[in-house]
């Protein structure tokens, strides 16, 4: 009995040394790191990009999972990226400054890349008597929702600028891309700005419902806003780029920024980048602006950002040769 006794707290005591080791065995250093990549509404080409880089990086860099954040897209990106409450984003060239401007810390952003381009779509239905934003007085107007670029850069800034025109001079509807489309198919605004990398799904499919004109925004109004935003780039869509528009169209774009937190490690921010842009032909499978997201753009406009470059990316481009002469790929 007294065997049988000793057998059995042996067995106890061996038992609990192996629940011992098990219990302080660290933590993998494979456990999942939890991101989140703000982008813009469903139909514009911010969420499409975020999706897919997000895709991307879960794919090849271990130990991270990234979701795709549905947003007002920049002012908001920004706002919540210096929150602490995303970790990566996408926000339009100027948000940072507005940003400053309104006495928020910026420095707690950095930037990963410049990218792609947000292309101005005025829209208006092909009959409309609408001929040059000058013609929205009296009319109600789709001026992209609250937090966005759109909003607070295309239509609050840009419009003065160019027009002379103020939200007291017709009705806003701060409304996203989607329902500025049905808006415009349902006749129940005059017209509305999308701006985003061009084509536009959202567009694309209104063009496919009911005939479309985009508005030009060129001559001296486009004249006033280079000479007042040094980022704003004359661009034109070829005729056939939507359905039914058989002209050019000559507007103006600005350049999209890639942001992420200041905290976020070196290490993470290197292999987030190299996985985009070590596998190039899974990332311009995206969408036809994810193309642009290449190292020689990567500094576009980046020189009147208030932010520095995050050192992950820093890292990155030192290792690829262009860091160094960066200062040639500003324009």
């Amino acid at each position: 009995m007294m065997l049988s006794l000793k057998k059995i707290s042996a067995a106890l005591i061996l038992t609990m040394v192996a629940l011992a080791l098990v219990v302080a065995k660290p933590t993998p250093a494979s456990a999942l790191k939890f991101l989140s990549f703000g982008t813009g509404s469903p139909a514009g080409t911010y969420y499409f990009l975020g999706a897919g880089f997000s895709a991307i990086i879960n794919r090849y860099v271990p130990g991270v999972r990234v979701t795709a954040e549905s947003t007002a897209a920049s002012t908001e990106n920004g706002r919540l990226l210096i929150r602490g409450a995303l970790d990566m984003g996408l926000a339009c060239m100027g948000t940072l400054q507005a940003l400053k401007k309104q006495g928020m810390d910026v420095n707690k952003v950095k930037l990963i890349a410049v990218g792609h381009t947000s292309d101005t779509h005025w829209i208006v239905r092909k009959d409309s008597p609408i001929k040059t934003p000058y013609d929205f007085k009296g009319k109600v107007i789709g001026v992209g929702p609250a937090g966005s670029a759109t909003l607070n850069i295309y239509s609050k800034k840009h419009l003065p600028v160019a027009y002379g025109l103020t939200f007291k001079d017709f009705t806003p509807k701060y409304i996203a891309f989607h329902e500025i489309a049905r808006g415009i198919r349902d006749n129940t605004i005059d017209a509305g700005v999308i701006a985003a990398g061009a084509p536009i799904a959202a567009v694309m499919e209104l063009a496919r419902d009911i005939p479309i004109r985009i508005l030009n925004v060129d001559g001296e109004p486009l004249k006033k806003l280079r000479a007042k935003f040094s980022n704003v780039v004359p661009i034109t869509f070829p005729k056939g780029m939507y359905p039914g528009i058989d002209k050019d169209v000559h507007t103006y774009t600005l350049p999209q920024m890639w942001l992420c937190r200041t905290d976020m490690s070196e290490d993470m921010v290197y292999n987030i980048l190299k996985a985009v842009y070590g596998h190039k032909v899974e990332k311009d499978t995206i969408h036809p602006m994810a193309k642009m997201y290449v190292p020689v753009n990567a500094f576009r406009g980046s020189d009147g950002v208030p932010v520095g470059y995050h050192p992950g990316a820093i890292k990155y481009y030192k290792e690829i040769g262009i860091w160094d002469k960066r200062e040639q790929y500003y324009r």
